[in-house]
């Protein structure tokens, strides 16, 4: 772990040096922002500068003399830009300036509104028809391209969609006045008038960050929405500003969000993964940046792996996803990295009872920016309360006797009981993006992660003068003394470098290499000496478990644009996997030991068809992989589409087959709860899984509320499944090959969402009906329901600005979730002579928890648009919910004690954050 973080950290500190060189040797010059060596102006009229320095320079001014008259200015330009001197002039000056579309800089007063001729419609004659526009959408704030943003041609059914760089293509446009309509989460709609002296060789159309995300305003173009539900079947979409002022136990974390919607599962606060219509959180696909992220939690689930900080856009798909995504069969969570700014210099920090959290953004020169967000936790008093609920036992609930213990007269089995622990844990994680634009057509980025927690939560006990008394007097003298290593640490590291290149107005690519690497150690193993009768007995327990994996991938993706109403895109992809995992138990016992190696060849193609002017969308595809481990090729057609049938009614839906080859195995662990690692797919113990996807829908969307209803069904091959439960059966040395369980899966439900769009006050409501159940022989001769089988899920979230104040509230509650419980338990001895106890399990999930159901609310006060704080309870009325229970076999000759143990979640938790950012 240590040379994982001494790479990454030579990285990020190359990049500094690069770009702190590079800003040391660059100006950022352009043709209208030259570099002025040597001029000096000793008290003279600002206008007479200006006018002076257009002659010499090749600048373009727009300015109004009059109000321009009270000043004179003193001051020497030496080795700078044009731009960075009127900055420093107009610092002490009521002045400002912009440049609009044709590269002219005005000079305004500072409290103007900024217009260009694009906010104002073009009366004249066109001089342009049915012609192709290229362009990119972008974020008036800092100058980065929007990903996925909606532009259409007012009034026509004709539009795009930018690509994940931020650039679209609208062919056959009618003439260059025309208005676009360009739309973007979380951002203030804009009506972009095209004007015949626009340079649309270069067209940069920028959008407003809604500062007011929840007012009311009256005009339908100023409006934005807080999330975007309705544009594909099954995809949901979200900007990280969108997300901070709901209620959260950590940071404004995206994942968290996603699980507030209908289908995604939020009553497991124990993982900040994505359980998607009834999908495992390793189903989903997670990329950043285009590669690929393994493991998305901190804290045991209560931060995501992902900087809220340093997240510009992120898409979820919760199925039927296009060709272009493979390799998982349930969902997909794309992420795209902010760039950094690209006009000035800035900084930001969050501080909560929980962690601290900063960036730097900045321009280095004229074709470079730069990102960089660190994130640590600290251990405060909330964190300490988050490491003891999920690192301790708590509530029991109640003791059970068994075996050989009869009921009797004066038996006091219990003594005295001694505990020391020095527990530690912490979690960090590091962005950074170095992006380059040496062309207007290119772009190249860097893009740099790594996210690591490490627990240790070893202690020592020990338990004397426990026993039935002997003899009619004292105790027998019997006692143990344990010592427990607890010591974990886990992560990912990743990075890609990409190219993206426009060819033409027409063609796009994006190449990509990558890597990622997951990691998971424990040691988890306890020392116990045990006193009987004066005698010491050692006896060592627990398991050792190590869980790497390392993913390898260059791919390359196009889009083209032929003909009008339909777009190809198509590409190529190779991976190649590398796992491994082992697994002891008593430190001789080693019960899987794995190192496995894979390779994918994919390719694929898919079309999007706009029929009917614009009222059907079909999207069809096909998608083909080569796994080199089974020498298969597996082919996966898929389908999706929608049809408005009037301007507020869309039917929609989905079809497909969908393959994952590398899959996350749950180990049963009935007694301390269940554990999770990574393997590769093989062509016998571990097979390819594969799910068939059918969704359809609707949705009634009018000016400011959507009603949306999806029914979904998921049927999956070659579900697989690990347990030691049945090693007394075989009675002999266990065999990997032996503990591999392989089954089928039926997941059907329906996801119900009614959302108010605009306003004050704003929010959604969401209901998931659902029921997932697996058919594994060797657990049970008939279906049982799968582990996260949740049959009513019901969310209500809610919104409300009132002047500097944020308030908002969520309100989750579903069914409870199935487990297998402890029935009883017995010795078995084994061949090489060692004696084991085993317990007797219920039949598979055959019982349920308690409903669970949480009050969250938050209040922030902006004291302005660049500083809040956020005061935020989690689990208000208190609410106890089960997160799984624990059994544990206490035997002593004729002593048997099985105990149950109810693991909570969270009570009453409250939260306080500090926000700040330089601009």
């Amino acid at each position: 772990m240590r040379k994982r973080l001494s790479y990454f950290s030579l990285i990020v500190l190359w990049i500094c040096l690069a770009g702190k060189t590079y800003a040391q040797n660059s100006k950022k010059t352009t043709v209208n922002n030259p570099l002025i060596k040597d001029e000096f102006f000793n008290n003279i009229p600002l206008a007479n500068v200006l006018a002076d320095m257009e002659k010499k320079y090749p600048i373009k001014l727009i300015y109004d003399k009059t109000e321009l008259k009270p000043y004179n200015i003193t001051y020497w330009f030496a080795n700078e830009t044009f731009q960075e001197g009127l900055k420093v002039i107009f610092k002490k000056m009521p002045l400002k300036f912009y440049m609009d579309e044709n590269d002219v800089i005005h000079i305004v007063g500072k409290n103007k509104k900024i217009e260009t001729i694009a906010d104002t419609k073009f009366e004249g004659q066109p001089t342009k028809s049915d012609f192709t526009l290229t362009g990119r959408v972008v974020d008036a704030t800092n100058g980065e391209n929007l990903p996925f943003a909606t532009v259409t041609i007012k009034n026509s059914k004709s539009g795009s969609q930018t690509n994940v760089d931020g650039y679209f293509t609208l062919l056959k446009v009618p003439s260059d006045t025309v208005t676009l309509e360009v739309s973007y989460v979380g951002f203030v709609t804009r009506l972009f008038h095209l004007h015949p002296r626009l340079n649309m060789e270069d067209l940069k159309i920028e959008i407003d960050p809604a500062t007011g995300v929840l007012e009311e305003v009256t005009v339908t173009e100023k409006k934005t929405e807080v999330l975007k539900a309705n544009e594909v079947v099954g995809m949901i979409k979200m900007t990280p500003r969108n997300i901070a002022r709901l209620p959260n136990v950590g940071e404004r974390d995206p994942f968290r969000a996603f699980q507030l919607m209908p289908g995604v599962s939020a009553s497991n606060e124990s993982s900040s993964g994505l359980y998607v219509r009834g999908g495992t959180p390793d189903q989903t696909l997670v990329l950043y940046d285009g590669f690929t992220v393994y493991h998305v939690d901190h804290l045991f689930g209560f931060f995501s792996a992902f900087n809220y900080n340093a997240i510009k856009d992120i898409q979820l798909y919760k199925g039927g996803f296009d060709a272009k995504f493979g390799g998982r069969i349930s969902a997909v969570a794309e992420i795209t990295g902010k760039e950094g700014n690209k006009k000035e210099f800035n900084a930001g920090a969050d501080v909560s009872l929980l962690s601290a959290n900063g960036y730097i953004e900045t321009p280095i020169g004229d074709k470079w920016t730069f990102l960089l967000a660190a994130r640590r936790s600290w251990k405060g008093p909330l964190y300490k309360k988050l490491f003891e609920r999920f690192t301790t036992e708590n509530t029991t609930q109640n003791t059970q006797t068994g075996g050989n213990l009869p009921g009797g007269t004066g038996r006091n089995p219990f003594g005295s009981f001694g505990q020391e622990q020095v527990a530690s844990s912490y979690f960090y994680d590091l962005n950074s993006k170095l992006t380059f634009r040496p062309t207007k057509n290119d772009i190249l980025s860097l893009s740099l992660y790594n996210g690591t927690d490490n627990m240790d939560n070893s202690s020592s006990s020990s338990l004397t003068g426990f026993g039935p008394p002997r003899g009619g007097g004292g105790f027998s003298g019997r006692g143990f003394n344990t010592a427990t290593n607890d010591i974990s640490n886990w992560g990912n590291l990743g990075g890609s470098l990409k190219w993206s290149r426009q060819w033409n107005e027409k063609f796009y690519s994006n190449a990509l290499i990558s890597y990622s690497n997951y990691y998971s150690n424990r040691d988890n193993s306890r020392l116990m000496t045990i006193t009987r009768d004066s005698v010491d007995t050692d006896v060592r327990i627990g398991q050792i478990e190590d869980n790497s994996l390392s993913d390898v991938t260059a791919k390359i993706d196009f889009e083209w644009k032929p003909i009008l109403n339909n777009q190809f895109d198509f590409g190529l992809q190779a991976a190649r996997n590398t796992i491994k995992y082992t697994y002891s138990q008593n430190d001789t016992i080693k019960v899987l030991d794995r190192n496995d190696t894979g390779s994918l060849y994919t390719a694929y193609v898919q079309d999007q068809i706009r029929l009917f002017d614009g009222k059907l969308h079909i999207n069809p595809g096909i998608r083909m992989t080569y796994f080199d481990v089974t020498q298969k090729v597996y082919f996966e057609p898929r389908i999706s589409g929608n049809f408005n049938v009037t301007s507020k009614l869309k039917l929609k839906g989905a079809a497909g087959i969908y393959y994952q080859f590398v899959k996350q195995i749950n180990r049963e662990d009935i007694s301390q709860g269940n554990r999770n690692f990574w393997v590769l797919s093989n062509s016998s113990t571990l097979p390819v899984t594969r799910s068939k996807h059918l969704i359809l829908g609707g949705s009634y969307e009018t000016a400011d509320y959507l009603f949306d209803v999806e029914f979904y069904q998921k049927k999956s091959t070659d579900i697989t499944e690990y347990t030691l439960r049945f090693v007394p059966q075989l009675n002999r040395m266990l065999a990997a090959s032996e503990t591999f369980f392989n089954g089928d899966e039926t997941i059907n439900g329906v996801d119900i969402l009614v959302q108010k769009k605009f306003g004050n006050f704003n929010g959604w409501i969401g209901y998931t009906l659902a029921e997932a159940k697996r058919s594994i022989a060797a657990f049970s001769d008939k279906p049982y329901y799968s582990d996260q089988d949740v049959r009513h899920q019901f969310k209500i979230i809610g919104s409300y600005k009132y002047k500097k104040w944020d308030f908002a509230a969520t309100w989750i509650y579903s069914s409870g979730r199935p487990y297998t419980s402890i029935l009883g338990a017995y010795q078995v001895t084994l061949l090489d002579g060692t004696v084991r106890n085993f317990t007797n399990p219920s039949d598979k999930n055959a019982n349920r928890f308690p409903a669970y159901h949480r009050l969250d609310v938050s209040a922030t006060y902006n004291f302005s648009p660049k500083f809040n704080i956020g005061f935020s309870v989690f689990n208000l009325y208190n609410h106890t919910n089960v997160w799984y229970k624990r059994f544990q076999v206490i035997t002593d000759e004729d002593l048997t004690v099985l105990q149950t143990t109810n693991v909570n979640y969270l009570g009453f938790t409250p939260n306080v954050t500090l926000s700040w950012k330089l601009k």
